[in-house]
């Protein structure tokens, strides 16, 4: 990330030119026509540059006319400010616009958006969506607005006015009801009245989430879990197996739910299936197979067993530590002592080397997030498996 001195250089960069270009100007206009806003303007950058921006501020804030060029350098400025954490500066230079009273309207709500942006660095949630709300149906500043205000909605976990800000959100920009957000709202809802265990809710809002995204693995995941706290086995195993069919990245998180989904509704043969068949389509599997047999010690089907077998054994540091060779030889109940021994010592490795990565961002956190922290997208954080040998791993 740049910074604070790249952006204070670059808002350097930016002055010398303002600079020059006020110059420039000043001298083609005689000295009646330029006369005490142009000076204070100069003064202004002058004062940026040697860097006292609070009597720099005096001097844009001035009671002198702006036109076009300095009206985009107090936005620029207040930007500047913004991004070096100056939030309080960025304030006062964009109420000054808005106070002026001869400023245009798209100006204005130019102002009020940038106001509201220092609002929200700032922490100020209510004045933000206060002047948000205003612009909801600004032409130039209305699309951004609903998301910001959208934005909030998460922040606060106010789904449904999350839910209903997006659908106004659809009608003016079509290409909302693509990103698949609003299903994830549905699904917020639903989490919540899982919790509460008022599973038939949860159910209708999962119903809703799956008309906006049909194709949404956590839909999925969570109909698997509102199924299984049902009694329904059999349609929990069939979603988890939609999702450890769809992605396989999210293979060590849903093995442990299909093999006791499996096991509570009495279809072993069903996981033991399942495996053949993903192993079969594809062998690269078999890692994440043996990680989740790692993890999930009620995981004893035969072939994720010799999964785990395979993974030692591929493993030049485990295969020395366990002395595989050795182990062949010795009888079924010594060699099925020693894989269980050595099982848990490689849970707590495991564990420990478990994080969970957003795919946009970078952002680490140790539990399955479907927003990222980092950067509030959604449906970009998957598991991120190894086994951690010393602290310094963790």
């Amino acid at each position: 990330m740049p910074t604070e001195a790249a952006f204070f250089f670059a808002g350097l960069l930016f002055v010398a030119a303002a600079l020059g270009y006020v110059f420039a100007r000043l001298g083609q206009l005689d000295e009646e026509e330029s006369g005490r806003s142009g000076l204070d303007y100069i003064r202004g950058l002058k004062f940026l540059l040697k860097e006292q921006p609070d009597r720099a501020l005096e001097a844009f804030t001035g009671p002198g006319e702006l036109d076009e060029d300095t009206i985009e350098t107090h936005f620029a400025l207040g930007q500047l400010f913004r991004r070096r954490g100056e939030v309080e500066r960025a304030i006062r230079v964009h109420r000054d616009l808005i106070e002026r009273p001869n400023l245009r309207r798209e100006r204005r709500e130019q102002a009020q958006f940038a106001l509201a942006e220092d609002y929200l660095s700032a922490g100020l949630f209510d004045r933000a969506e206060a002047l948000l709300a205003e612009l909801r149906d600004s032409r130039r500043q209305g699309t951004e607005a609903l998301n910001r205000l959208i934005h909030l909605a998460e922040l606060t976990h106010e789904w449904e006015r999350a839910i209903e800000l997006h659908r106004e959100l659809e009608a003016v920009d079509r290409s909302a009801a693509r990103s698949g957000r609003i299903a994830h709202y549905f699904c917020e809802l639903a989490e919540q009245a899982r919790q509460e265990r008022d599973l038939p809710r949860a159910g209708a809002w999962l119903d809703r989430a799956e008309q906006a995204r049909p194709d949404s693995l956590r839909v999925s995941l969570l109909k698997a879990a509102v199924a299984a706290d049902a009694g329904d086995h059999e349609q929990a195993i069939r979603c988890y197996r939609r999702v450890a069919a769809h992605e396989p990245s999210l293979l060590v998180d849903v093995l442990p739910r299909l093999s006791a989904a499996c096991k509570a509704g009495g279809r072993e043969a069903d996981f033991s299936r399942f495996l053949a068949d993903l192993l079969a389509q594809d062998p690269h599997a078999a890692r994440a197979v043996a990680f989740a047999t790692i993890l999930d010690p009620a995981i004893d089907e035969p072939r994720a067993i010799a999964c785990l077998r395979d993974f030692i054994r591929g493993d030049a540091t485990l295969q020395a530590l366990v002395d595989t060779e050795r182990l062949e030889g010795a009888p079924a109940a010594v060699q099925a002592a020693t894989l269980e021994r050595v099982r848990r010592a490689l849970r707590g490795m495991a564990k420990a080397g478990q994080t969970y990565r957003c795919l946009e961002c970078g952002y680490a956190s140790a539990s399955l997030q479907w927003q990222c922290p980092g950067c509030a997208a959604w449906d970009v954080v998957r598991p991120r498996v190894r086994l951690a040998f010393g602290s310094e791993d963790r």
